[in-house]
C-alpha cells in the first residue's frame, strides 16, 4: 500500500495542467499503480473549479484536456491496486516506452549497481528517467538544482530515515542533501523526473561537480 503520496503542490499542478509533461506522467503512473490517491486528486480540481469561477480563462499545457479525458476514462470503479504492465511498468508508463517491457529497453550503465534509460519528448530543461539498480547500491550523496521527483516502481529505496516502496512517491530540491540507497533483497525500479539536475556534496562530490 501507498504510504508516501506526490505533494499538495504537485498534485495541484497536475490537476490544473500546469505540471510539466515529465510530472504529468509521473503522477498518472503513481495513480494507475495506487487508484485509492484518486479522490484526493478529484478533490484539487474541485477546488481549482471553485477558484477559477470568476477569473480570466489562462491557456493549459498542451495536451492536458487529452490526458485527463485519458486518465477518467481509466478510472477504476474500486480503489484496487493495479497490476504494472510487462511486471513492472504500469501502463502510462509502459505507454511511454512503447509498450515495452524493462528487459527490452536499452539500459545504460551510471555506476555499479546502477542503470539508467533517459526517456525522449519531454520538455527542454527536464530529464525523465528510469532507475534500474541491484540491492546495496547507491546514489552519491546529492542535492538539486532544481527539483526531484522519485517513484518507486519496484523494490525498496531507503532515503534517510525513510523506506520508500512501490507507488511510493519522493520529493527533494536545494534544501535537501540525501543519498538515497537501495534495500531489500529485490532490485528496485524507479521514475525520476529532474529539473536542473543535481549537485554533488562532499569532498569527492564537489570535485565531481566539475566534470558535470
Amino acid at each position: 500500500m501507498t504510504r508516501f503520496a506526490p505533494s499538495d503542490a504537485l498534485l495541484a499542478a497536475y490537476a490544473s495542467g500546469t505540471a510539466s509533461p515529465g510530472m504529468s506522467l509521473l503522477v498518472e503512473t503513481h495513480l494507475a499503480m495506487a487508484p485509492a490517491a484518486r479522490p484526493r486528486l478529484a478533490e484539487m480540481e474541485s477546488v481549482g473549479g471553485v477558484l477559477l469561477e470568476g477569473t480570466a480563462p489562462a491557456p493549459m499545457r498542451e495536451g492536458a484536456l487529452d490526458a485527463t479525458l485519458a486518465l477518467l476514462d481509466a478510472a477504476p470503479s474500486a480503489p484496487e491496486e493495479v497490476p504494472a504492465a510487462n511486471g513492472v511498468l504500469p501502463a502510462p508508463l509502459a505507454a511511454a516506452v512503447g509498450g515495452r517491457g524493462v528487459d527490452d529497453l536499452r539500459w545504460q550503465f551510471r555506476l555499479p549497481g546502477l542503470h539508467e534509460v533517459v526517456l525522449d519528448g519531454f520538455g527542454e530543461g527536464e530529464e525523465v528517467s528510469l532507475l534500474r539498480a541491484k540491492p546495496g547500491a547507491g546514489i552519491m550523496k546529492h542535492t538539486h538544482r532544481g527539483e526531484e521527483a522519485t517513484l518507486i516502481l519496484a523494490g525498496e529505496m531507503t532515503d534517510g530515515d525513510t523506506v520508500l516502496r512501490a507507488g511510493d512517491v519522493s520529493e527533494a530540491d536545494g534544501d535537501h542533501d540525501h543519498q538515497p540507497r537501495i534495500t531489500g533483497d529485490e532490485t528496485c525500479y524507479c521514475l525520476i523526473v529532474m529539473s536542473g539536475g543535481m549537485r554533488f556534496t562532499g569532498p569527492f562530490g564537489r570535485a565531481l561537480n566539475l566534470f558535470t
